[in-house]
């Protein structure tokens, strides 16, 4: 048969992407792209743009208001849930195939589709490889190009259909009526719908012999072993498809039985008869199936570009409301060092506050919160509601919904917390019926956290080691020093005692003591950077520590070069209990680096507040942990050089010039903060100044 990608081209049912379709594509695919670009472009496809609008309506997602348009839609769901939006509104085209082919099974069709999608992914994300949608989408999508043949030739693929529903036989049949077959076909159509050529190719390799295959890429190499694992024509060994993809046989077979579990569930949960020759009802729900699967996969491309967990708890937030319809979701993370449950959620919840303030410790044995932590295994109260904790009463009423849906948050090697899904009992039935999908958000969600909180530990670390590296480099610099100055001081001593007082050395003499006493003022300074000198704690009234500071340093250090003061205390502010000594000689010194900057003259502000999201309640219990106070130093300076930012609180890291004490001030800082149970932290930007805030605990003990 001639010429058959031409009329495949040219065929009004062929599955494609139209122009808007291709450029969508593209500009999703590039950086560079603005909203404005994706709005411009989706505006001129009306299907689209209902899908889209659709998707964005309260049936959906639960917003405080609707996204009534284009520019809303794009922003809220991302670019990568648009691009695989519009490569899967392609694909329900073929599954809502018409009956030109009764002979056709659609239901196993699918089957065999959707367990290549996620054995693709599954097998993709074992290795450790990148884009988990593009595996996902390469196995669901690879078999398209026989449903682009049955619906432009249905005649000619008729007798196709007779021969064996077999996939390597049913190839060669279609090679000898078309000349090409499946692969071939498919190939062709993911290039033209400019997908990743690495996809393209990983396609077009499916039938090739197993010894071709040992030798390709990793993509090509893992969807061919999906492709094996997921029909009942397997021709490669398990052993052999464990060599390929370097995943441990004991591991494939245990991700090959899963992975049916999850397809043969969903199949129960949309009601796909796998062996009706002729099933719309399930056709149809395939295609929502589809729809979910994109979206599923868009969300998760955005929560692996998150960088904080701010960012993190906004994306699992936004795809379940567009998954299931969860109305609220709080989380509670773990802190494995006061063996809490620390509550968050969305800055956007109206409870936002109140969550932050909440904990739940580890020791409660009744919360069904605490028990999706320990047991690793998500709890409902949907059957319990007479026999719930008073501590999950609670959270059920600043969820305001009649239950709650615990899901685990843990990666690889750590328990990270729990996700409470809000939401009715209909909605926890539908979230077990997908609990493959909601697996997947769960583990995405803990490796995310996880890389991001070992990467701020791993720094905090680091800094720590360093300053206590430097510490003692500086004990043992000063007692060596130490020794032969008080040895020199005496000889000194003895040889001005020796000559005439009158004598003409006795002036050297002076001079050289006098260098000698400079000496040891140096060595005072690294003294009080090594070892910072805390007197004792006690209660403190930090509000009128800083209005007392800033008096005694206004008149000698700030009027003269012309700074004003602005001072913003908390009434509110609680005593805590510190040092008083130690807090002087921190705001001293953060106060003078300031004024130094300024030799033109600026502004210094003081801030205190009382951070009321520290003290936390734990629910449940009559408890409250007394939480954290804030100190605020800031100037509209010069601000502070990048390079000098980097090692910041290191001792000698200065952009002053002078000898004195160079560059201990910052040091001697972060020391004290340190044996105050507090921390420090500094943000400034050139020319617009810098801020420095310290926190301290309202009640706490010096740091051994």
């Amino acid at each position: 048969m001639n010429n058959v990608f031409e009329k495949l081209g040219q065929s009004r049912h062929l599955p494609q992407l139209p122009q808007v379709m291709v450029a969508l594509v593209k500009a999703c695919n590039n950086d560079d792209s603005s909203t404005r670009e994706l709005t411009r472009i989706i505006s001129t496809d009306p299907s689209l743009t209902a899908k889209l609008l659709q998707i964005m309506g309260s049936s959906y997602v639960n917003l405080r208001q609707d996204v009534t348009t284009i520019k809303n839609a794009v922003v809220y769901l991302g670019v990568d849930t648009i691009r695989n939006l519009a490569i899967s509104s392609v694909a329900l085209h073929f599954f809502n195939l018409s009956r030109k082919l009764p002979g056709f099974n659609m239901g196993q069709f699918w089957y065999h589709s959707y367990t290549c999608a996620l054995m693709a992914e599954n097998l993709a994300q074992e290795q450790g490889l990148g884009n988990l949608d593009e595996f996902f989408l390469a196995g669901l999508l690879h078999d398209i190009g026989r449903l682009a043949l049955m619906q432009t030739f249905p005649e000619e693929y008729a007798p196709v259909l007779k021969t064996n529903d077999m996939e390597k036989k049913a190839a060669r049949a279609e090679m000898a009526v078309f000349q090409t077959d499946t692969p071939q076909v498919s190939a062709w159509l993911f290039r033209r719908w400019q997908l990743n050529p690495l996809v393209a190719d990983a396609v077009l390799f499916l039938h090739e012999p197993f010894e071709k295959i040992q030798g390709e890429l990793a993509q090509i190499r893992t969807i061919y072993a999906a492709n094996q694992l997921s029909g009942d024509e397997n021709q490669a060994d398990m052993t052999d498809l464990a060599a390929l993809t370097g995943i441990h046989q004991a591991r494939m077979e245990q991700m090959v039985a899963q992975t049916q579990n999850d397809v043969m569930d969903l199949a129960r949960h949309l009601d796909i008869a796998l062996d009706a020759k002729d099933n719309p009802a399930a056709e149809n729900k395939v295609a929502a199936a589809v729809t979910d699967a994109s979206l599923v996969y868009g969300t998760l491309e955005n929560l692996v570009k998150a960088r904080d967990t701010e960012s993190i708890m906004g994306v699992v937030e936004k795809g379940f409301r567009i998954l299931f319809q969860v109305p609220r979701i709080f989380f509670f993370f773990l802190d494995e060092k006061k063996d809490l449950l620390t509550g968050a959620c969305s800055r956007q919840d109206k409870n936002h506050q109140v969550i932050k303030r909440v904990a739940l410790p580890m020791s409660n044995q009744t919360s069904l919160i605490v028990k999706s932590v320990k047991k690793t295994v998500p709890q409902t109260s949907i059957d319990l509601q007479e026999r719930l904790a008073v501590s999950d009463i609670q959270i059920l009423r600043l969820l305001e919904t009649s239950g709650f849906y615990a899901l685990p948050i843990r990666s690889a090697g750590r328990m990270m917390g729990t996700m409470v899904l809000g939401g009715d009992k209909d909605l926890f039935h539908k979230i077990r019926a997908s609990q493959g999908i909601v697996d997947i958000f769960s583990r995405q969600t803990g490796i995310c956290l996880e890389n991001i909180w070992i990467h701020q530990e791993h720094a905090d670390r680091v800094s720590e080691k360093k300053m206590e590296a430097f510490a003692t480099m500086t004990d043992k610099v000063i007692h060596e020093i130490n020794n032969p100055i008080a040895i020199i001081r005496n000889y000194l001593e003895s040889l001005s005692l020796k000559l005439p007082g009158k004598h003409p050395a006795q002036e050297e003499l002076s001079v050289v003591k006098e260098e000698m006493g400079r000496v040891s003022l140096l060595l005072d300074g690294l003294s009080s950077f090594s070892s910072p000198r805390i007197s004792g704690f006690e209660m403190v009234d930090v509000n009128q520590l800083c209005a007392r500071m800033m008096e005694i340093v206004k008149k000698s250090m700030l009027l003269p070069r012309q700074i004003d003061t602005v001072m913003h205390l908390d009434p509110h502010l609680p005593r805590i209990k510190t040092d008083p000594n130690g807090i002087k000689q921190v705001l001293i010194n953060l106060i003078k680096n300031g004024a130094e900057a300024m030799e033109k003259g600026g502004k210094i502000t003081i801030h205190t507040r009382f951070r009321q999201e520290s003290a936390k309640i734990l629910i449940g219990e009559k408890k409250q942990l007394p939480g954290h106070i804030e100190i605020t130093i800031s100037d509209n300076g010069p601000g502070i050089d990048p390079k000098i930012m980097e090692k910041l609180f290191e001792p000698y890291n200065t952009s002053k010039k002078g000898k004195k004490n160079a560059g201990l001030g910052l040091a001697i800082v972060h020391g004290i903060v340190r044996q105050l149970n507090g921390r420090i932290i500094c943000d400034s930007q050139l020319k617009k100044g810098t801020r420095f805030t310290i926190f301290l605990p309202v009640s706490g003990e010096a740091v051994p």
